[in-house]
């Protein structure tokens, strides 16, 4: 990992010691997570797929209901039930388990799916703003602050702020 990390600090120096025989450098970081969690834009899709995932989360509750209200019934009723209809009944219990475990699997990957799209949504309209937000300020590097790829570097530079309000009026 410290090689790694190593690699990329030498070749970003080399890149902005080159650049700079070229003229001034300027460099910049975000916080692309901290755009997402802020921005209106992505609020907005955000909100459809919590949307989406709360009508599921109903669907799956109410027929956990059904099960359970179906379960108790079986168990009262167990004693009065021929073996055969007992039986009968489990089978029917145990189907209606099996259907609402495939949809709730069903109901996740779609969910996964949606939230991929809208990312890579998100993200390719963030790096087409991050772009021309680059250019405009004549910018010669902007970096994406995580967790390990910027250690150090002063608030100054950081154009989170700008980039969210450039997101938010950005059109798609």
């Amino acid at each position: 990992m410290k090689k790694v990390f190593a690699c990329f600090l030498c070749a970003g120096l080399l890149l902005a010691a080159s650049l700079a025989s070229a003229g001034e450098v300027k460099i910049a970081y975000l916080n692309v997570k901290r755009v997402l969690n802020e921005s209106n834009r992505a609020a907005k899709e955000t909100q459809a797929f919590t949307k989406k995932a709360n009508d599921y989360k109903k669907i799956i509750d109410k027929k956990q209901e059904e099960l359970k209200a179906l379960k108790e019934s079986l168990e009262k009723k167990a004693a009065i039930l021929s073996e055969e209809a007992r039986k009968e009944k489990e089978r029917d219990y145990q189907q209606k388990v099996k259907e609402l475990e495939r949809m709730a699997q069903d109901f996740n990957a779609e969910l996964k799916q949606m939230e991929k799209e809208m990312l890579d949504k998100l993200m390719g309209s963030l790096q087409k703003v991050v772009e021309k937000f680059g250019e405009e300020g004549q910018y010669t590097l902007i970096l994406e602050k995580t967790g390990s790829s910027i250690l150090y570097a002063p608030t100054a530079i950081d154009v989170t702020e700008q980039v969210i309000k450039a997101f938010d009026a950005a059109k798609e």
